[in-house]
Order: C-alpha cells, then structure tokens, then sequence
C-alpha cells in the first residue's frame, strides 16, 4: 500500500450544548459524500466516551449522555488534576495527521473551546471553522452543567469563519450546503 497525504478540508464546528453541532455536522457529510468525498466525522470526545463507556460498562448515546461525567472527567480529572490541558487537542492533531492520507474532509463536530480552533489551524493551512448558535433555546442542563467551563468557554469567541444560527433542521440544511459552496469559491480564489 502507498501512502499518499492529501490536504484535507478540516471543518471545526463549534458551539454550547444542543446547539446543531452534530445535525450541522451530518448535513455537511452527507452533501460531500454526495460528491464523492471520503469523509469523517472525528469527534474531540470520542476518546472521552470510549473511557466512560470502559470505566462505567455503559453505551453512551445522544439520548443517555452522562454530562456530569463527562464534564467532571474532561474538566477536573483530565485538564485539572493530570494538568493536561491540550491533551483532546493533541490526540485530535494526531488524528487529523492520520485521517490526512484517507480523507478529502474531516469534520470535527465538538468543539468547545478557542484553542480547539486556534491550535488545528496554526498546525493545518485547510481549516474553516463554524460557530453554531440557537437563539431563545431553552436547555434542560442542570444551573451547574450551565456553568461548566466546556459551556462557557466560547461565550466571547466570534473569531469563526462562518457564524450560524440554526433555526431549524431544513434551514441548517440549507446553511450547510451554503458554507460548502463558499469553501469551495475560497478554495477557487486561493489557486
């Protein structure tokens, strides 16, 4: 087998929790695979979860998402304790390095803090990054889930490529194949 890198385009989707991340993130695969892209969602926190689903003997889903676990191991354990501030960070790069030789597109669809945006694109040359916003939600987290550093941390964050309000499913629809179009003009003006 050779290995051939490709510049894959990295899409950063940022935003607070329930805010179309995911939704957004599935759009936006199905309209590249649509025009034969190889395409991967690679979440931040999936090695997360996969230590959560090890240490607790539980599958965890959208619909059965231990939040106060994951916050307390992503934000005291891990970042606090073990002082391993880029470790989500680190292992994502890792990744992203790997996916680089299979993929056209990588889609990252959690991110939660500035640096998640700031460290891919100074290590990458093809990132665009998307701020994901619901106006007049209202979240069912817990006053202390609120307050949570992985839920504040981009409340000042306007440096995105693309800012988004997700109004529904069919205008995020919409909104992805909008923000492909413009990646692709981008890419055309950078030749």
């Amino acid at each position: 087998m050779e290995f051939i890198k490709k510049e894959p385009i990295i899409i950063l989707i940022a935003g607070c929790a329930r805010s179309g991340k995911s939704t957004l993130a599935k759009y936006l695969e199905i309209q590249y695979q649509n025009q034969n892209k190889k395409v991967v969602i690679s979440p931040y926190t999936k090695y997360l979860k996969k230590y959560i689903e090890e240490i607790t003997g539980e599958k965890i889903n959208e619909e059965k998402k231990p939040r106060d676990l994951l916050q307390q191991i992503s934000s005291k354990l891990i970042k606090g304790i073990l002082h391993k501030k880029d470790f989500f960070i680190n292992r994502q790069i890792e990744d992203i390095e790997i996916y680089s030789y299979f993929m056209d597109v990588i889609i990252i669809p959690d991110v939660r803090f500035p640096e998640e945006i700031e460290e891919v694109k100074a290590k990458f040359s093809n990132v665009v990054s998307i701020g994901v916003i619901r106006m007049n939600y209202v979240s069912d987290l817990t006053e202390e889930q609120k307050k949570d550093i992985t839920e504040i941390s981009l409340d000042r964050y306007h440096n995105y490529d693309f800012e988004i309000e997700n109004k529904d499913g069919l205008d995020l629809q919409k909104k992805a194949l909008e923000i492909i179009q413009k990646i692709e003009e981008r890419r055309l003006e950078d030749e």
